[in-house]
């Protein structure tokens, strides 16, 4: 039976039906006892002020807690736009193995630099990779640092050379699909939260394929995904808006350049300079001419300088501080977390030699319960770069990780 404090509600909204005032008393008082009720009084307040983002967020959070994912999707406003189809390019597998071998020496010769691995992140000065493994990094612990469940099997041998992962069982493919799904609108729902305009482009952005081996999965609607392709795709809607016409990003610890990509076909103006360790620094460029062809282009040595033409630009990190342009934004997901206070030092010295203007990262700001699978050094909040720069937004994301939108002072 419902309460006092119910009936009290009710009878607000049939006194002032045109007033949000009942409905949203209502939608709270009901939340926990008769979630179906709460639901219709939460949807009768956006009907009244459809521009109010409190009311919709309310009735999103009780179709997101009542498991309604089908209505929580249709609830989140948004005119889905297209882009342009993926195109494939020919990619010189031979070529990015050779490459691979020439920047491990080149750590190797480098050790004192204060960009080369932390202790959490040592086995990737030891990485094998060979075509085979190139062709389906994606199904390979040579990935291991950029895939997470369920693009990563669970239960995997951590730095397993010898096998790739394999496909899907149908169970699997059932709970991966469940999984994705509410990773997908958890996503959606955020990206409205935080009034991203590029909301529009999300649906389009998130769709994946086999290319490298990529486990990808149909969700109704949108075509076949991933983790990784969800997650890249919400980062590539938030900074899109940061970027100015024409605009630069830095990208730190690229992965595999799956938030590149996705953002060059967001915005075909906008520069991408993509920098991390040498096994990750292969997989992005042969990830990346896979997708734009010549428009993508490796500055692997000393004089080597971006042409006419060229949209993305892999940079070993020693040649940063020299590169010949500014960068109006720094994007970093989950590679800081990773890393130790030489290796921000470092990389703060790089952004303030480029001039960078803003600074998007999500990292961990919490220690997680093992220490023994911890490799978290410095929490996001304490990193010594942070120093140079103002905190215009920050939010939680998850609770164990803060996502940080930061001007430079």
């Amino acid at each position: 039976m419902p309460d006092s404090t119910s009936n009290s509600h009710r009878r607000t909204a049939v006194d002032a039906p045109g007033s949000i005032f009942g409905y949203d008393r209502l939608m709270i008082a009901l939340a926990g006892d008769d979630p179906v009720q709460a639901i219709r009084a939460a949807r009768c307040a956006c009907v009244i002020d459809p521009a109010s983002r409190r009311a919709r967020q309310n009735l999103m959070i009780l179709l997101r807690d009542a498991g309604r994912w089908d209505e929580l999707r249709a609830a989140i406003p948004r005119q889905s736009r297209r882009l342009p189809p993926r195109r494939s390019h020919p990619v010189d597998l031979d070529a990015g193995v050779a490459r691979y071998g020439r920047l491990l020496d080149a750590m190797t010769s480098r050790t004192t630099e204060g960009w080369t691995p932390s202790r959490v992140e040592d086995s990737k000065h030891r990485f094998p990779l060979d075509q085979s493994r190139l062709s389906l990094f994606r199904r390979s612990e040579v990935s291991s640092g950029t895939q997470t469940i369920p693009d990563r099997p669970p239960g995997f041998p951590a730095l397993d050379f010898e096998r790739l992962y394999p496909d899907y069982t149908a169970s699997e493919r059932l709970q991966a699909a469940d999984l994705l799904q509410q990773q997908y609108l958890g996503l959606l729902a955020r990206l409205y939260r935080t009034a991203t305009p590029a909301i529009d482009f999300y649906d389009a952005l998130v769709v994946d394929d086999d290319r490298f081996g990529g486990r990808t999965v149909d969700l109704p609607g949108l075509g076949p995904v991933t983790a990784k392709s969800l997650q890249s795709a919400y980062y590539a809607c938030r900074i899109a808006p940061m970027l100015p016409r024409g605009g630069v990003m830095l990208e730190i610890g690229g992965g595999f350049g799956a938030l590149a990509a996705r953002l060059l076909a967001l915005r075909p103006d906008v520069t991408c300079v993509l920098t991390d360790l040498p096994v990750n620094m292969v997989l992005t460029h042969t990830y990346l001419t896979s997708l734009y062809g010549d428009a993508v282009t490796g500055l692997w040595e000393d004089g080597d300088l971006p042409g006419a033409g060229h949209r993305a630009l892999v940079v070993p990190p020693w040649r940063l501080p020299g590169l010949p342009l500014r960068a109006d934004l720094a994007v970093n997901t989950m590679s800081f977390q990773h890393m130790d206070e030489r290796n921000h030092a470092f990389y703060g010295d790089a952004m303030k030699a480029l001039g960078t203007k803003w600074l998007f990262h999500v990292n961990r700001n919490e220690h997680i319960n093992d220490p023994a699978t911890d490799t978290m050094i410095v929490t996001a909040e304490r990193y010594s770069f942070m120093a140079d720069y103002e905190v215009v937004d920050r939010r939680d994301f998850d609770r164990k990780w803060i996502e940080i939108v930061a001007r430079a002072r």
